[in-house]
């Protein structure tokens, strides 16, 4: 149970920043409890991520709503849908191979590199020119297939949208909008597609619901605290913190 809610925490103060939530969980499951996280029910793995989803809820209408609501209705369905899409089509033909992978391994060493140092480059030479309203159909659908790149173990979903959308000019405080709204059906796909690939005949429930719960519950909160400051923080000072962080990491991982 320790195990459980130690791993939700740590994934909810991931979740929605560029460091790549799956990562730190592979990370300390393998270096403090000497297991894979492959070990770890895929149910209650991506219950953490529906507390995540929560946290997302609220913070779209509670945190982000003065921004969101300059956006016409119509352009965030389309960024929801045409952000997503790719991904989701892409997610559903490698589902297997992302839910076997979650182990430290060299793809997960150089995407955490490649993707942090990207994600300097674009934060440092982005123009601040646009915000969501700005958006074409072509930069929606930009960010959609970039945002295909995160199937790739280590490399963030959200590093990706916000490279993306920093590439486009999209200012920092709307780049960070824009993740977390892509966000939404992307963990929400994810946790429908877990239950339709799983035998739930075969479940346990109540020792199941004894993990799931707390999952849930450990998640929400940390990804919700986690969000609100990452909000603040890096709509004024960047991601380049998050970038060099990246690096250092796989550097790390790579010569431990």
């Amino acid at each position: 149970m320790i195990e459980i809610i130690i791993l939700s925490i740590i994934q909810g103060i991931t979740e929605f920043i560029p460091v790549s939530s799956s990562l730190h969980l592979v990370i300390f499951s393998e270096m403090f409890y000497k297991t894979s996280l492959n070990n770890l029910n895929l149910l209650v793995f991506t219950s953490m991520h529906l507390g995540s989803l929560i946290a997302v809820i609220l913070f779209i209408f509670y945190d982000s709503k003065l921004e969101i609501i300059k956006v016409p209705f119509k352009r965030l369905i389309e960024l929801m849908f045409f952000g997503t899409l790719p991904s989701v089509l892409v997610g559903f033909y490698f589902y297997d191979f992302v839910s076997e992978n979650l182990t430290i391994n060299n793809l997960i060493i150089f995407s955490t590199f490649f993707f942090g140092v990207l994600l300097f480059f674009a934060d440092t030479f982005a123009q601040n020119t646009k915000n969501i309203k700005h958006l074409k159909f072509i930069d929606l659908l930009f960010i959609g297939v970039f945002q295909c790149f995160s199937l790739i173990p280590g490399a963030s979903r959200s590093a990706t949208t916000i490279i993306s959308s920093r590439f486009l000019g999209i200012d920092r405080k709307n780049s960070i909008i824009i993740s977390t709204l892509l966000s939404f059906p992307v963990i929400t796909g994810a946790f429908v597609l877990t239950i339709y690939k799983s035998d739930i005949q075969q479940f346990n429930y109540i020792p199941l619901a004894q993990q799931v719960i707390p999952s849930i519950f450990f998640s929400f909160i940390s990804s919700y605290i986690a969000l609100k400051i990452f909000f603040k923080y890096s709509s004024i000072n960047g991601f380049k913190s998050f970038a060099i962080y990246r690096v250092l990491l796989a550097l790390f991982l790579l010569f431990k």
